[in-house]
């Protein structure tokens, strides 16, 4: 016999508080996978392509980390 949603929710119930955050992120990871939708996805995928082609055609500038983070804690601190 099948269990239903109401079998596995009591069961998640009897669960330790940790177990049950767990269970959230796993079940909230698999429904949405972080991206929100597949358009979303797909588009930050093209773009990454994109950012990734640029670079290895030396045709985007890099800026050192040390720089980028420069800049961001004057962004911060103003």
């Amino acid at each position: 016999m099948a269990r239903t949603a109401q079998d596995v929710y009591r069961d998640a119930l009897a669960l330790s508080e940790e177990e049950r955050e767990e269970l959230i992120q796993l079940l909230t990871m698999q429904a949405d996978d972080g991206w929100g939708s597949p358009e979303i996805k797909q588009a930050w995928m093209e773009e990454i392509a994109r950012r990734e082609k640029r670079y290895l055609d030396g045709t985007a500038k890099s800026i050192p980390l040390d720089e980028v983070l420069r800049r961001a804690h004057e962004i911060v601190d103003e």
